[in-house]
């Protein structure tokens, strides 16, 4: 019983990594051609590319930047808030990820139309043999800048719980660029490790697997945090505010930590994949160790394909703005029924230092 689950899952992982490595997007472009002829595709609509199987792949692509594309719209339908700061940061990585994705795909295509062997394979070397190693870092850039972003957004809904004269000014934008200087050096890192065999840059690249295991716990500790701060009654002036995101703030946090779940469910098989790495385990071949992390190795590949989706989902449903925005921005014409969303009123600039800062 054991073994035959073993070749099972090992099988389907076999399967996932051949299927990227001979057709990453279900395309016969990535075969080998020594018994190519050529060109493959002489039309512009060529019936070799556009199979059912792949037109549903390409509407699969583009929905999920489309999608990603839609929370951007959404934060031109709110005012200032830490919320769409955040979100913003979050989400112009994978928008990058899925444009490249997009050129990867017309690549492909271009790749039916090479004339001879020779354009073949220097439209190979030069625009597609590489793009799977750079696919890789900006998977890990998107995975890493996530982590690290998620905590702040328990930090800022705390902060607007506080006494007004604790809330300090807080430069949000400011502090999201910043942090992309981690995501980035750890993906480069891992991108050297990966084309480079030195003792000292694979101890360097463990980075990403201990910052996976600290964001880890530390989304941890907030998540109970915040809800212990949850608990607690506003200041009294918080509840005749005039500024919604003071007035609401136990509200809006108890949206985050619903928020935050799938994000820190999803940050689980990175976690035990990290420890893996970190302490050098080789599990034995159909042992239970080895099953697990060929069941987590999966499921990460999974979690890098469908996170423009799932993220868009509980950003629109679980952040109040975006919730709000949404009707804003999907009956915005005369022939849309009139759609009555309570105004958003603002503290004085001068007072309402957290968010008047919020995108600097």
């Amino acid at each position: 019983m054991n073994t035959s689950t073993s070749e099972i899952i090992s099988t389907t992982l076999m399967s996932i990594i051949e299927y990227a490595e001979e057709d990453l997007f279900d395309e016969v472009t990535t075969k080998k051609s020594s018994s190519r002829t050529f060109p493959t595709c002489s039309e512009l609509l060529c019936d070799v590319y556009f199979t059912p199987r792949k037109i549903i792949s390409i509407a699969i692509m583009l929905g999920r930047l489309t999608i990603a594309l839609l929370i951007i719209l959404l934060g031109t339908k709110m005012e200032k808030d830490f919320m769409r700061s955040i979100s913003n940061a979050i989400f112009i990585p994978i928008i990058f990820t899925e444009l490249y994705t997009v050129y990867i795909e017309v690549a492909f295509y271009r790749l039916l139309f090479a004339e001879n062997k020779k354009d073949y394979d220097a439209f190979m070397v030069n625009y597609i043999t590489w793009t799977d190693q750079f696919m890789t870092f900006l998977n890990d850039y998107v995975h890493i800048n996530i982590m690290c972003l998620l905590p702040l957004i328990l930090y800022c809904g705390r902060i607007a719980t506080l006494p007004a004269d604790r809330i300090n000014a807080f430069p949000t934008n400011t502090i999201c660029l910043i942090m992309q200087i981690i995501p980035f050096f750890v993906s480069i890192l891992n991108y050297i490790n990966t084309v480079s065999s030195a003792v000292v840059l694979a101890l360097l690249a463990t980075l990403s697997q201990i910052l996976t295991i600290i964001c880890f716990s530390i989304i941890f500790i907030q998540i109970f945090w915040s809800m212990f701060i949850m608990m607690r009654d506003l200041p009294y002036e918080a509840a005749t505010s005039t500024d919604m995101q003071i007035r609401d703030a136990r509200s809006r946090l108890a949206w985050s930590l619903a928020y935050m779940v799938i994000p820190f469910l999803t940050l689980i098989p990175f976690v035990i994949e990290a420890i893996f790495v970190i302490f050098k385990i080789v599990p034995a071949k159909n042992g239970g160790l080895y099953k697990l992390r060929v069941i987590m190795e999966i499921l990460i590949i999974m979690i890098h394909f469908y996170r423009p989706t799932w993220m868009v989902l509980i950003t629109m449903i679980f952040l109040p703005p975006y919730r709000r925005a949404v009707p804003l921005l999907f009956c915005c014409c005369s022939c849309c029924p009139k759609v009555d969303v309570e105004p958003l009123p603002r503290k004085a600039p001068d007072t309402s230092l957290m968010y008047k800062y919020a995108d600097i």
